[in-house]
């Protein structure tokens, strides 16, 4: 089965369209070490508290504006006219190429609700690019706040069996430059491959960065390195030696 097929299974019915094509347009969202190197600008985002709602009145699209990027449906929370989602897909038709994702549609915060009372990231721009887990939220929850399907973001995120945890870090407008590392199984795999010990792996790099444990990290990044695509591993690489852990975060969410 083709490893791009494999990513896709995991993602709805919903959205399963809008894994056929993924452009790499410019960046969106948080500017990262990536675009340091490869492009103009560098540095990582930084998290800002999300504004007070204004008295502002609703524009033409039904939308009160909070100001720094982020709007609320007038009225109250009401429903999403739209549901975003992530697109995962290799460069490759034949699946040679690393992995991006990318954010179909457009981000609306919402607001805070008691399954999703978490912490809204935004980027130097203002734009909503990532959700930090407050204890007690639900998946489900969180994708209803930000009117994207839940699915794709916890496929993107890497996340198991649909379980987060406090202080977890969802991205919900990753970096279409930056190639995406599946958790499922390594680059190089072979035709009846154990893989469970390269999904360990995955987390404990996981862990490794959350921590900011540089030992750790280049540890398990020694073993675990050769297994991911080229592109990726250069980045990852390049990233550990400059302790960007921002970048690493993204790539190991």
């Amino acid at each position: 089965m083709k490893r791009s097929t494999k990513i896709t299974m995991v993602v709805s019915a919903a959205v399963v369209t809008g894994l056929l094509v993924l452009a790499l347009p410019a960046m969106i969202g948080a500017t990262t070490w990536v675009t340091g190197v490869f492009g103009a600008g560098s540095g990582s985002p930084a998290a800002t508290e999300p504004p007070n709602p204004t008295a502002d009145p609703a524009s033409d699209d039904g939308l009160v504006d909070l100001g720094d990027g982020i709007s609320v449906p007038a009225g109250g929370p009401g429903e999403c006219t739209s549901t975003a989602h992530i697109s995962t897909m290799s460069t490759r038709t034949d699946d040679s190429g690393p992995y991006y994702s990318k954010l179909i549609g457009d981000l609306v915060d919402r607001g805070p609700s008691e399954l999703a009372s978490g912490q809204a990231l935004t980027d130097e721009a203002g734009g909503v690019y990532a959700y930090e887990v407050a204890a007690g939220d639900s998946a489900i929850a969180i994708g209803e706040r930000f009117c994207i399907d839940y699915i794709t973001v916890q496929s993107h995120n890497h996340v198991r069996a649909g379980m987060i945890h406090a202080g977890n870090i969802l991205y919900l407008r990753p970096d279409p430059t930056l190639p995406w590392v599946s958790p499922y199984e390594p680059f190089d795999v072979q035709p009846g491959e154990q893989t469970g010990p390269y999904y360990d792996a995955i987390d404990f790099m996981r862990n490794a960065v959350v921590a900011q444990d540089l030992a750790e990290a280049q540890r398990v990044w020694a073993g675990l390195g050769p297994h991911i695509h080229p592109d990726a591993r250069t980045i990852a690489t390049r990233a550990l030696e400059a302790g960007d852990w921002e970048l690493l975060r993204q790539m190991f969410p």
